[in-house]
């Protein structure tokens, strides 16, 4: 009954996490930005040792250079709305909400608005993760099976 409850009545929920103090979002900036640098080291690994031969890797190495896309536009995002405070956002009503900046730039609001699409960087990037690593897996078992057969 207490699930039934919770499924057909929802309380408000809002998908954009705030951090209340400095401690947070530098610790959350440091996540984005050690993310990043570990998709570009994984690309420059990739080329490097020549797997973008690949298929699966060549689609690991898209999906990394997704993951820096998204790793920019969520550090700048938060960079906007958590550090310098430039952007924030006010709900008007259900699916409608409003970007006020703090010098009523529109430009600003409209940028930081594309920001807040990150989702179409990250899914891609998480598609094409999944997509590689079943490809190596695929590969992997086929060579298997052509060992195994006399």
């Amino acid at each position: 009954m207490a699930v039934a409850l919770l499924i057909l009545l929802p309380m408000d929920v809002f998908a954009i996490q705030l951090h209340a103090s400095s401690e947070g979002i530098i610790t959350h900036q440091m996540g984005h930005l050690f993310f990043l640098f570990s998709m570009v080291a994984l690309i420059f690994t990739v080329t490097g040792k020549g797997l973008d031969r690949q298929k699966g890797w060549r689609l690991i190495q898209y999906s990394a250079f997704f993951f820096i896309l998204w790793n920019l536009a969520s550090t700048t995002a938060h960079f906007f709305d958590n550090q310098i405070h430039a952007v924030k956002i006010e709900n008007i009503s259900f699916g409608k909400i409003k970007i006020i900046t703090s010098n009523d730039s529109s430009v600003l609001a409209w940028f930081y608005y594309v920001l807040k699409l990150d989702h179409l960087l990250c899914v891609p990037a998480m598609v094409l993760l999944y997509k590689g690593l079943s490809t190596l897996v695929a590969e992997q078992k086929t060579s298997l099976t052509k060992q195994d057969t006399p």
